[in-house]
């Protein structure tokens, strides 16, 4: 066994945020943040057929007046009888913290019916995956899905009942869990036509028990296609083109129910000066059907949503790669959770 590594690593972050609402007075608002880990593991062959792969991280957060104790493992046992046949189980797990300015606790006005509203009570919330996958042949790919995420947490639309308002902010629910069922399906017809189809049936179940006046507590059934193909139209000129297409039934979003939803793109690729160069046509949401229309039940009030989202486009582009020209590395520093 090779030698278990540790690490121990030991963060500190505290942000500063002012509250529209009180910019007049020079008040700030102070959010402490502690975050302590230590990390284990280790890598374990048997023998040619089994292995195995573990480790764990305990963590203490503190974020104001919430504290946790908790502990992340990690696992992946592989079992390869034959190189056609290759059996993987996984379980993992990890945690998401919520963006900074969420916590705030400030209400900005988008216009006169519609505000955003921080939440300084929002918690971390941890997802836990297990993955059953079974590879064919070195090319299919079939895998059973399950994952539970307690306190999950995103940003919704509440109408509010005492004021004509409707607020966009963030609270944690109970859970929310998938299971999932996965096939990946490559195919070629000779060195012309490659395609491969992804195929997925999802079963969704968010709940929130205490959401102001409208709890939910929803499930639905949701099937999802994707399939790419790339035809070799031409080799001398190189030219290909490439067919996308994509497919989603309704699905659910908290209290959101979310209509069917499909796309089609298509692209034409010259390809020259010895793959150095290439011109592309390409046409996005060929059809404009990648708009989602969104259904919110809160109890008894009713909000429908229509989204333009405006992916429907033709563009021409060229790009030519300088030979010997390799990007530098850099280190970037994360900002994720500064903004949405």
């Amino acid at each position: 066994m090779p030698p278990t590594g540790f690490t121990y690593v030991n963060n500190r972050n505290t942000q500063n945020y002012d509250l529209p609402e009180m910019q007049g007075n020079n008040l700030h608002s102070r959010i402490r943040e502690y975050t302590y880990n230590v990390y284990a593991g280790f890598d374990k062959p048997f023998n040619s057929q089994w292995t195995l792969s573990a480790s764990a991280t305990i963590e203490y957060y503190q974020m104001q007046e919430y504290r946790k104790w908790a502990v992340y493992p990690t696992l992946q046992l592989n079992y390869m009888p034959s190189a056609s046949h290759i059996l993987q189980l996984s379980f993992s797990s990890d945690k998401t913290y919520p963006d900074y300015w969420t916590l705030s606790g400030a209400t900005s006005y988008l216009n006169g019916y519609n505000e955003s509203l921080g939440n300084p009570f929002l918690r971390p919330y941890t997802d836990y995956n297990v993955d059953l996958t079974y590879i064919l042949k070195s090319k299919y790919i079939f895998q059973a899905s399950y994952s539970y995420t307690p306190d999950y947490f995103m940003q919704t639309v509440y109408l509010d009942s005492d004021r004509l308002k409707a607020i966009y902010n963030w609270q944690n629910w109970d859970y929310a869990q998938d299971l999932s069922f996965t096939a990946i399906l490559p195919f070629k017809a000779g060195s012309w036509w490659d395609s491969r189809l992804t195929l997925q049936a999802t079963l969704k179940h968010d709940k929130a028990s205490v959401y102001y006046d409208a709890p939910f507590n929803q499930k639905q059934w949701v099937g999802v296609g994707h399939w790419t193909h790339t035809f070799q139209l031409c080799r001398q000129p190189n030219l290909k083109m490439e067919v996308t297409a994509f497919g989603q039934t309704k699905s659910i979003q908290g209290s959101y129910d979310i209509q069917p939803v499909a796309f089609v793109d298509a692209a034409l690729r010259y390809t020259f000066a010895k793959d150095k160069a290439m011109l592309q046509l390409k046409g996005r949401d060929l059809f404009n059907t990648m708009n989602p229309k969104t259904k919110v039940r809160n109890g008894a009030q009713h909000l429908d949503m229509n989204t333009k989202s405006y992916m429907q486009s033709i563009t021409l582009s060229f790009s030519y790669r300088f030979g010997g020209y390799k990007k530098k590395e850099v280190k970037e520093v994360d900002t994720s959770r500064f903004g949405n």
